[in-house]
């Protein structure tokens, strides 16, 4: 069997097991797969569209889910600061344990088997072809602001680098750089 074939079953297959995973704790999969994206999300992907564009469906299944969420006091929609057209998301406290419960753990604790190296290549390979599957299928490509072409120097201090986003203008706090953005740019 070709390399590229055995990929894509073992994919599939790995897929189908994390799928099983996520029926707990009263959640499905979707619910969970929205509760990890708003708890690694950058301030501007906390909104609705921008769920519906990472999990790769309509704006109206996934506010089918912020609504399953928020009836059960794991998420709080209010109306953006910065424009009270838009809504905003944040995970409650609530929200937060039941995270820490997550299934998706079981696959965490399966790859501590593998070397830190072996998990790196692993992790770096399936970002490769996930990348591959968004740009085929014209779909955003998420990543972090610390990877990010738009990620732009300001200056040095005391305390190190400050950064502000090329495409907003807005400075982005360290603990924003290893968050999730909608409008991610691959540095070449």
């Amino acid at each position: 069997m070709p390399e590229r074939q055995r990929v894509a079953e073992l994919v599939e297959r790995m897929s189908r097991i994390a799928h099983t995973l996520q029926f707990a704790d009263g959640l499905n999969p979707a619910q969970w797969a929205a509760l990890r994206y708003l708890a690694r999300a950058n301030r501007y992907s906390l909104t609705p569209g921008a769920l519906a564009e990472f999990l790769g469906t309509t704006k109206g299944t996934a506010s089918q889910t912020l609504i399953a969420l928020e009836s059960k006091r794991l998420i709080r929609r209010s109306r953006a600061a910065s424009d009270r057209r838009s809504v905003a998301i944040e995970l409650t406290d609530d929200g937060r344990e039941t995270l820490a419960r997550d299934p998706v753990r079981h696959i965490v604790a399966a790859s501590a088997n593998f070397t830190r190296d072996d998990q790196q290549t692993i992790a770096e390979g399936m970002a490769l072809l996930l990348s591959a599957l968004q740009r085929e299928q014209g779909r955003a490509c998420f990543g972090y602001c610390d990877r990010c072409d738009h990620l732009r120097a300001i200056h040095e201090h005391t305390h190190g680098k400050k950064y502000s986003c090329g495409l907003t203008g807005d400075e982005l706090p360290a603990g924003e750089l290893t968050r999730l953005c909608v409008n991610f740019k691959a540095s070449d």
